[in-house]
């Protein structure tokens, strides 16, 4: 049976015909029906629709039916919330930068954070072979990948990771069909994932969205999230926007929201030399505080930047495990 559940999957990478998957894998309708809804119980996406007389079936892999994500997280006893914000950290790429992903985390910890929200491109993707920008991956499989994250994104026991996906981690659903997000999740108890482009959160009540656009950087700065803030109404508006993958670091408050563009920890690859694009590295940390009543009272954000990358840091990776001590 899982030879017929791998035939499927394979069959449906394009849109297929109910009676033609059951003449392939010489079963009846009811049988397939059947894979389909173990698949789905699995997390693969398989949709369905009746035309021709026919149901024509599609695997759309690990993507979510729905994209409306929300997390709420909880101030200390003081109404505080601390966290790191944090984003393309691009693994897989030659110009990956995991040293000083690590001197982030530990400078986090050493000054009492133990959170880090990360906001999205945690992997570079893949590229086809014809890409031009292909070879500027030293892995070069969504599963490698994968398994590079789990093993070398830093961990510290009392710290978690919450991230979303972006636009380079949709490459491995759109080429495999794989929601690295999910797989990433599964294999780390720390890392939390929030969902794909963007997570509606929640802070007691103050309300900030994470998110990581399909489109793409322009040279002004504050552009695109003006644009973003400018699409809500009024009611609808966050208190605050984390706002990944535009490479830059900017802090503004526009319609009374509070803007924070989240720089990369990656070096300036060829594709950004290619189109133009700055790219600050570095993180923010964070203190949200909020008043008795659960609103926002005060957000203060102090930046670090890093402003010297490490030539080739990919070809010496170190993991950053650190664990509480045990006591005898």
């Amino acid at each position: 049976m899982e030879e017929k559940f791998e035939m499927l999957k394979e069959l449906t990478t394009r849109e297929i015909k109910l009676t033609d998957a059951c003449e392939f894998l010489e079963l009846n309708q009811l049988e397939v029906l059947s894979l389909i809804r173990h698949l789905r119980l699995e997390g693969i996406n398989i949709v369905s629709q009746v035309k021709d007389d026919d149901i024509y079936i599609f695997n759309q892999g690990e993507r979510e039916v729905l994209g409306d994500f929300s997390y709420h997280f909880k101030t200390d006893e003081n109404h505080e919330f601390k966290f790191v914000a944090i984003s393309d950290t691009r693994f897989g790429s030659k110009f990956q930068q995991l040293a000083i992903l690590n001197d982030i985390y530990l400078k986090a910890h050493a000054l009492g954070y133990d959170k880090v929200i990360h906001c999205g491109n945690i992997s570079e993707g893949i590229y086809p072979l014809t890409n031009i920008y292909s070879e500027c991956n030293f892995l070069d499989d969504t599963l490698r990948q994968v398994d590079y994250i789990t093993e070398y994104y830093p961990f510290i026991e009392s710290m978690k990771t919450y991230f979303i996906t972006g636009i380079k981690d949709e490459k491995h659903l759109q080429n495999k069909k794989i929601n690295i997000g999910k797989r990433i999740n599964d294999a780390r108890d720390d890392m939390i994932y929030l969902g794909y482009s963007s997570c509606n959160t929640t802070i007691d009540k103050v309300k900030m969205l994470v998110f990581n656009p399909k489109l793409y950087k322009t040279y002004t700065v504050s552009y695109r999230p003006q644009q973003q803030v400018d699409s809500f109404r009024s009611e609808d508006k966050p208190d605050i926007i984390l706002y990944g993958g535009l490479l830059q670091m900017e802090k503004f408050t526009y319609r009374n929201v509070k803007c924070i563009s989240v720089p990369s920890v990656c070096a300036t690859t060829k594709e950004m030399n290619d189109k133009r694009y700055s790219n600050t590295i570095g993180a923010w940390y964070i203190t949200i505080t909020t008043d008795r009543f659960g609103n926002l009272k005060n957000l203060k954000a102090m930046n670090s930047v890093y402003y010297k990358t490490n030539k080739d840091d990919y070809l010496k990776p170190k993991v950053l495990k650190l664990e509480r001590e045990k006591k005898l």
